[in-house]
Order: C-alpha cells, then sequence, then structure tokens
C-alpha cells in the first residue's frame, strides 16, 4: 500500500518564502546611509574648495596647519557621530515610511507577491540608472572642467550626485513601498 500524502519535505521545498519588509526596509537603509555619508563628503569637499581658493594655505605656518588638521578630524569626528544619532533616529521612521508593520516572510508562489517584488527592483534599478546617466551628463556638460582643475571640486560633485541619486532611490522605494503594503497584505489576509 503506497502513501499518497505528500512529506512536509517535499511541501517545503515547492514553497518559496521571502522577507519582503526587511527587503524594503534594507534598500531605504541603504539610501540613508549613501545620503548621510554624501553629506558629509560635500561638506568636507566644499570646506576644502573654500580653503583652498582662499590662499590660507600658504599663508599660515606649518605648526597652525597641522593644529588646524587635528582640529579638523576632530570637527569631522563629530559630525560622524551626530550622522550616526540621526541614522538611529530616524532608520525606523523611515523604516516604517517605507513598509507597513507586520509584512514579513511571504509565498512568493502566491499572485502578486512576485509580481511586487519583480516590479519594485525594476523600478530601484530603472532609477538607478536613470539618476547615474542623468548625472553624468550634468557632470559632463556643467561639472567636468571645474573639476579637472581641482580635486575638492571633483568631491564636491560626486558627493552631490550620490545625494541626489540616493533621495530619488528613497522617494521611490517609499512610493512603491506603500502599494505593496496593500498588496501584500491582501495576499496575506487570503491565506487565513
Amino acid at each position: 500500500m503506497s502513501d499518497d500524502t505528500p512529506r512536509t519535505e517535499d511541501v517545503a521545498e515547492d514553497i518559496e518564502m521571502l522577507d519582503v519588509g526587511s527587503l524594503f526596509r534594507g534598500t531605504a537603509t541603504l539610501t540613508l546611509v549613501g545620503e548621510i555619508v554624501a553629506a558629509i563628503m560635500l561638506l568636507g569637499s566644499g570646506a576644502a574648495y573654500v580653503i583652498s581658493r582662499s590662499g590660507l594655505i600658504d599663508a599660515i605656518e606649518f605648526d597652525v596647519a597641522v593644529f588646524l588638521l587635528l582640529g579638523g578630524a576632530m570637527l569631522t569626528l563629530f559630525l560622524f557621530l551626530g550622522a550616526i544619532g540621526f541614522f538611529v533616529r530616524f532608520n525606523r521612521k523611515i523604516g516604517k515610511s517605507v513598509i507597513g508593520e507586520g509584512i514579513g516572510e511571504v509565498d512568493l508562489n502566491r499572485p502578486g507577491v512576485k509580481t511586487v517584488v519583480i516590479i519594485y527592483g525594476l523600478a530601484v534599478g530603472l532609477i538607478l540608472i536613470m539618476g547615474v546617466y542623468g548625472y553624468w551628463l550634468v557632470y559632463k556638460y556643467f561639472f567636468a572642467a571645474l573639476a579637472l582643475t581641482s580635486l575638492s571640486f571633483f568631491g564636491i560633485a560626486v558627493s552631490l550626485g550620490i545625494l541626489i541619486i540616493s533621495f530619488l532611490i528613497q522617494v521611490i522605494i517609499a512610493t512603491l513601498g506603500r502599494t505593496a503594503t496593500t498588496i501584500i497584505r491582501k495576499v496575506l489576509a487570503e491565506d487565513i
């Protein structure tokens, strides 16, 4: 007599689970980190550009320059500490704004879930490609000539690009996340 009931191991292999909440929140966290790092780079590059163009470097003594460099390093550390505090404070808020609470692992074989994940990946990838290419065009036509003469201005241009692209991706993630929450909640409600 043969047993036709499927074993639990066979059933578990057919189910593809994905933690959609972590996917959306993780991408939002990456963009927030990109924005914070780009803002710090922008401040540092901007300060270096202003100092290099002011002629202050040629006018000060070496020992005073070392003291100012140490002061700048201390200020940078305080900026990073402030950025870490900002990240800890706003990371949860951004995670909650991206996708609703209680959204966790869902079965990819359920109708609608795989479509949402694919559209999410395509939208984030497309905005990333468009953002990088669009900013490369802005850099090529507006910033390249000045960036060739100053490394600090090159840092300003790159950090500005990272900041803008990270923000655009974060807006797309928040928009898609709200839609995905609605669809995934409907799918989860069907399971009950």
